[in-house]
């Protein structure tokens, strides 16, 4: 294996810059450390990387461990999941969003500064040659959970609390510095729900619909459940998914996109305790309304069992969170995140997150042996052909999807 795998783009020149960034002077070495598995990734080729430098100047050893994307070798698999694009965005999260964070923090001195996110050492980008490198957090000792699994109370309410933290930092930045926000925003797009993706994604909708119904009839037939669902999973399901990302409300925010357990790498104290968590993975980063990232974490990554019990619980977790955050940078939480506010964009924007968990829900109760082979992806396939959804036959899997819909129609998100 060697750099070029990664990028052409990808060099020793590469490597001397991140040891420099790192505290060394020197690039001496690197090795490739082991691989991922099936599934880790659709929209991009991922790597482990140890790079190893020196400090002429103390004597010192340096070593970076880095996580490092590049764009599929396959050029069809390329085209099918728009990873152009999805670099892009994540590329520009990295250099345009994190550093108005940074510069914002430091005007504003929080005593806890928000850094729940790797450091990016380098990033390439022109639509061919993309990468990213970024520290690889594992030696830290953060991992992900089981996607198939429902995670415990504890870690959803430190999920919760660090999206609390992730969303406050905007919140107080459009507070503070407003016209900061605003020039920000403008470096993300949407790179899911817009009228340009409309045929790249509408026929994976119509498949992730129809599992959707299935599950909702056979675990709640002839019921309200069953009625409400069926008329919200139609085709303009994708224009009310635009309408949601795309609707500036009092709380937008630069969100993640993508609030699945993944994407929120945990470390855990010696007696196995929930402690700290790092986010990763910014392709659908967006300016939206916190909600949108909060409605689909809730319906993505908890059971029926916790909703129903701590949902209330989780809701004030985030929000303490998020005023904490607020209030260290200098703003008022009280004016800036009202909680009467919160519960009123809870009604209006939540109902997105069963539109997004129609899809996430399948995609990680995915067995391994049925996740396709990305790079068997022919110049003619289409989304459909590598995502191709068939109603579960397992109850407990139509059970978790049927849920999501009880939960949302309950709260009165969908009527």
């Amino acid at each position: 294996m060697s750099l070029s795998d990664i990028s052409s783009k990808f060099t020793e020149a590469v490597l001397e810059d991140i040891i420099k960034k790192a505290g060394g002077t020197k690039y001496t070495s690197h090795k490739f450390g082991k691989g991922f598995k099936k599934g880790d990734s659709y929209l991009s080729r991922v790597f482990r990387l140890c790079v190893y430098g020196v400090n002429e100047d103390s004597g010192s050893n340096i070593e970076v461990n880095l996580i490092c994307k590049g764009m599929p070798d396959n050029m069809a698999r390329r085209k099918v999941f728009r990873s152009a694009d999805f670099f892009r965005n994540e590329i520009n999260f990295y250099n345009k969003i994190v550093p108005a964070w940074e510069e914002f923090q430091s005007r504003h001195k929080p005593k806890n500064p928000f850094n729940e996110y790797p450091i990016c050492y380098a990033t390439h980008c022109d639509g061919e040659n993309d990468f990213v490198a970024l520290q690889d957090v594992s030696f830290l000792g953060y991992g992900s959970p089981d996607r198939q699994g429902y995670i415990s109370l504890e870690e959803c309410l430190l999920t919760m609390r660090t999206l609390g933290r992730f969303h406050g930092i905007t919140l107080a930045m459009k507070a503070l510095e407003p016209e900061l926000f605003e020039k920000t925003a403008k470096c993300l797009e949407e790179t899911y729900y817009s009228d340009t993706n409309r045929s790249w994604y509408i026929d994976f909708l119509k498949l992730a619909c129809n599992v959707a119904k299935d599950a909702v009839a056979k675990i709640y037939p002839d019921s309200k459940y069953e009625t409400i669902a069926s008329n919200y999973l139609q085709e303009q399901l994708y224009d009310d998914q635009i309408n949601l990302v795309s609707t500036r409300s009092k709380l937008s925010v630069f969100g993640h996109g993508d609030c699945w357990t993944p994407n929120f790498l945990t470390r855990y104290t010696a007696e196995g305790q929930p402690e700290a968590i790092k986010i990763i993975d910014f392709q659908l980063a967006r300016c939206a309304s916190v909600v949108v990232d909060i409605s689909f974490f809730i319906y993505s990554c908890t059971s029926q069992e916790l909703r129903e019990k701590d949902y209330d619980t989780l809701l004030k977790a985030y929000h303490e969170s998020a005023c904490g955050l607020i209030k260290d940078l200098g703003a008022d939480p009280d004016a800036v995140l009202p909680w009467q506010v919160f519960m009123d964009e809870l009604k209006e924007f939540a109902r997105f997150g069963c539109g997004m968990g129609i899809e996430s829900l399948p995609m990680s109760m995915l067995e391994e042996d049925e996740i396709a082979d990305l790079d068997e992806i022919t110049a003619d396939s289409v989304l459909v052909d590598v995502w191709n959804l068939k109603p579960f036959e397992q109850p407990e899997k139509r059970q978790r999807i049927a849920d999501m819909f009880k939960h949302a129609i309950d709260q009165g998100y969908i009527k």
